[in-house]
């Protein structure tokens, strides 16, 4: 009967760290999209060049402290994505982000890294 309970309890548990990378992946997808219209907004055209920027995650959902990782070669294009991603909010962001850096990726190759560092 224990042995039952227990094999029970790691279903539960292994449910559990299962749902955790779909809310960080979500929260990676809105991040993202986000981003991407307030660039469009700016007008800002990656020309498909995909752009890496870490930014850290508020208890609020909200991006900051946004740098671009990898340089896209313009000083200019550099300060409006950081500009951009500094506007993000994602409603319902994983607690377990709050006060960590994430890596997004925006442009051609996008498909970041949302996950506590």
């Amino acid at each position: 009967m224990k042995s039952l309970l227990l094999a029970g309890a790691l279903l539960l548990a292994a449910s559990a760290v299962q749902a955790a990378p779909s809310a960080l992946q979500r929260f990676q997808t809105q991040a993202e999209a986000q981003a991407s219209a307030s660039l469009a907004a700016a007008g800002v055209d990656l020309k498909g060049q995909p752009v890496e920027i870490r930014a850290t995650v508020g208890g609020d959902g909200r991006l900051n402290g946004a740098h671009v990782l990898r340089s896209t070669g313009s000083r200019d294009t550099d300060a409006a994505i950081e500009a951009a991603v500094k506007k993000v909010s994602v409603a319902d962001a994983p607690p377990v982000l709050a006060g960590n850096s994430v890596v997004l990726t925006l442009g051609d190759s996008a498909g970041g890294q949302a996950g506590a560092r």
